[in-house]
């Protein structure tokens, strides 16, 4: 009998996952142990069966867990949780009666919790960073508290935090650290300021980086940041730090312990990055506007204020040579003008107000900011100072006026308030696309479920497929939302660009029309690229409709391909991605309106247009920034009024031939399925339908609305399951991390 029973405890126990059972006697001896979290512990059977606790645990976790091992031996069951290397388990310990209910010994079950701790900590963690990161005042501050953050809940011996400056095309060491076997403490930086290369380079190109190594070749040999240290780093991860549309800066821990990260430490410190990454670039811009203003300080003693004479009907009198070259006028051009030529016309009204005041000597002087026109049309913004010269009897006779540029503080400031409101407006349309994607695919589900069980002349099915025609359209505008906002899911491969152009010929003729030349332009020897086939074709689409919208009375519109060099590409926007290395490029051009600089501060906003009612979702541009940017590109446009609009498109040049297409498919005929599957969703409208689909392919479907019940679930299952089928992106684990956790118990999943 107790061979029987020693014989079901063995079998139970086996299939155990993520953990092991232990069975001790009186005497604190192993009698059993099983579980399929037996090696990731360090033990095998052999190691534990017939030897106390006292000969396989390390003292200080005999000293921790004996108390419990005599409790359950008086009766007394506990459960606790303990170290054991680098994971965390919970422990049950409870007592085992013999035939007669005598306590002959005890069990342990001992569960592997380190997960599901992590994710709790990673939450907490991030719940706190956003108000201690809401307290710091420089980029530096911070990088502390990021890498503090990174310390508690990944663990580092160094680590590195740099700023990406795209104005400059450089990046800054703002923070390097070093444990030297003891607490971290600050360390030289390799550099101060200079153009990003070897992995800096790669990261800011490719994205996160995990590195585990034995032995490391030179650092120089992959541009690696030495911490102050001469040891090689064993395992490394490099992150970029994105703030919306992006790279603020790039993050990096190093140990020197071979293998000490995985997979899911780099996907936890990209999520820290990514928490961090706005409030990093606020402060970046913020110290940039406090050391533009600190110099502007410092140089307005010594620096020439330009002063002028305007007369009572606003005639320049008397121009410095500074202000003509200021406004690119020669001196007896602007003599010839009125002030209210060379203004803004949204800032003439205004200035003329503040003169009648001083004419009417209802005022001393005024100052104010205003813009003027040079004479190539560009705004420039100065601050000015007026007051008014009178006469000895009080008549006024012209107006004194200090002006002084501050169009470089403005464009920080404009770029300040572009950054966080393009952030905002992504963060908001990705949230909504998100959330509503869910409801709209158990709807099209749905539909489509319903359409295969009528007959072809059920009366409903026009009206189901009316259902399912309207959800397809909600769907597109929910995948141009998520493209907009980088959260859409790309499968980037090598391409030509010239293929694709090629290939979308025939249908673009088709959609520009008759009255529109389509010229295609190129390059034979073009470099390939690494991207999403599809996203390409959506975003050189979305660029000919733009075109074509543009030229109403007809025209030419060229798609036109190239290879350029990053320090080819003319200067643009500060907020754009890097431009580094060999790059391709694809450029619409049209001869059409063109645009002015109101549409073009615009653009790329969501829901913005120019075109007529019912004319368009304003999402067309938005999308196409949006796939250009997850795409690790940048997109230029070059335009002036009623000459036509360029927009260019610049990738990263790879090497290598392009890619065939995947030839994955659905097979309605295929044989019904007979294998178990667990399906994880935290949207239960989703969860039911893919329950629904596959248990009507004869699948056995197990469900769960969160990583931590499926981790119960199969915990508890003893039957085998076959597949995992599971949300990316859910509170608390996330589904590679689930995945991850349960391929552990599971090999044969």
């Amino acid at each position: 009998m107790a061979r029987d029973s020693d014989r079901l405890y063995r079998d139970i126990a086996r299939n155990f996952p993520n953990g092991a059972v232990l069975l001790f006697d009186r005497e604190l001896r192993i009698t059993l142990a099983e579980g399929q979290g037996l090696a990731a512990a360090g033990f095998t059977r052999t190691d534990l069966e017939g030897k106390t606790v006292h000969e396989v645990l390390p003292p200080l976790s005999v000293a921790l867990l004996e108390p419990a091992y005599r409790a359950a031996l008086e009766g007394r069951p506990s459960t606790l949780e303990a170290p054991y290397r680098d994971r965390l388990y919970s422990i049950q310990f409870t007592p085992v009666l013999d035939e007669e209910g005598a306590i002959a010994g005890g069990m342990v079950v001992a569960q592997d919790v380190t997960p599901q701790k992590r994710a709790e900590r990673v939450r907490v963690a991030f719940s706190e960073l956003g108000m201690r990161l809401s307290a710091a005042r420089t980029p530096e501050g911070a990088a502390r508290i990021i890498v503090q953050a990174a310390q508690d809940l990944i663990g580092w011996d160094s680590c590195s935090v740099d700023l990406y400056l795209p104005e400059r095309g450089t990046v800054q060491a703002i923070l390097s650290m070093d444990s030297f076997d003891g607490p971290p403490v600050d360390v030289p930086h390799a550099y101060l300021e200079g153009p990003p290369g070897g992995m800096t380079l790669k990261v800011l190109q490719h994205g996160a980086q995990l590195i585990l190594r034995e032995g490391a070749p030179p650092r120089a040999a992959e541009g690696l940041i030495p911490f102050g240290s001469d040891r090689p780093s064993a395992s490394l991860m490099f992150v970029p730090v994105r703030h919306g549309e992006r790279v603020a800066g790039i993050l990096s821990i190093q140990s020197y312990t071979p293998n000490a990260y995985t997979r899911g430490d780099l996907a936890t410190l990209q999520a820290l990055a990514d928490h961090c990454g706005g409030a990093l670039e606020r402060l970046r811009v913020e110290e940039a506007l406090r050391e533009s203003q600190a110099q502007l300080a410092r140089t307005e003693a010594f620096s020439l204020v330009m002063a002028a004479h305007l007369g009572l009907d606003g005639r320049w009198l008397k121009v410095p040579p500074t202000l003509c070259r200021f406004l690119g006028y020669s001196e007896q051009e602007l003599l010839a003008l009125r002030e209210r030529d060379v203004s803004h016309p949204d800032d003439v009204e205004n200035d003329l107000r503040q003169q009648i005041r001083l004419a009417q000597n209802e005022a001393r002087s005024y100052d104010l900011e205003k813009r003027y026109l040079r004479r190539d049309g560009t705004a420039a913004w100065t601050y000015l100072n007026c007051s008014i010269v009178q006469d000895t009897a009080g008549r006024p006779l012209y107006f004194l006026a200090y002006l002084r540029d501050i169009t470089d503080r403005k464009s920080l400031e404009d770029q300040l308030r572009q950054a966080q409101k393009m952030e905002a407006v992504g963060q908001l349309a990705g949230g909504i696309a998100h959330d509503f994607n869910n409801l709209l695919t158990a709807i099209i589900g749905n539909a489509e479920m319903l359409l295969a069980e009528m007959g072809s002349l059920d009366p409903r099915r026009m009206d189901v497929s009316e259902i399912n025609r309207a959800a397809h359209r909600a769907a597109t505008l929910t995948r141009q939302l998520l493209a907009f906002s980088r959260k859409q899911v790309l499968q980037p491969r090598i391409v030509s660009l010239n293929e694709i152009v090629a290939d979308l010929s025939a249908m673009l003729r088709r959609i520009i029309g008759e009255d529109i030349e389509l010229r295609l332009d190129l390059d034979a020897d073009l470099g390939q690229v690494l991207a999403d086939a599809g996203q390409l074709e959506q975003v050189i689409t979305n660029l000919a409709v733009n075109a074509r919208d543009a030229m109403p009375q007809g025209g030419t519109l060229t798609l036109r391909t190239a290879n350029v060099a990053a320090e080819d590409v003319p200067a643009g926007d500060p907020e754009a991605p890097p431009l580094l290395g060999p790059l391709v490029v694809v450029s619409v051009a049209d001869t059409g309106t063109g645009m002015d600089e109101r549409t073009q501060a615009r653009l790329f906003e969501p829901f913005f247009t120019t075109k007529e009612l019912g004319r368009g979702t304003g999402l067309g541009l938005a999308t196409v920034y949006g796939i250009v940017r997850q795409s690790g590109g940048h997109i230029r446009v070059r335009t002036q009024l009623h000459q036509g609009s360029t927009f260019s498109v610049y990738l990263p040049r790879v090497e290598g031939a392009a890619g065939g297409e995947s030839e994955i498919g659905a097979d309605a005929d295929a044989a019904p399925g007979t294998e178990t599957v667990l399906v994880v969703e935290d949207e239960e409208a989703v969860r039911a339908l893919a329950r629904r689909v596959l248990a009507s392919r004869g699948y056995r479907v197990l469900e769960a609305g969160s990583a931590a019940d499926a981790l119960t679930l199969a915990a508890e299952a003893r039957e085998p399951i076959d597949l995992l089928l599971t949300d990316v992106v859910m509170p608390g684990m996330g589904g590679p991390a689930l995945a991850e956790r349960l391929a552990r118990g599971r090999p044969g999943l």
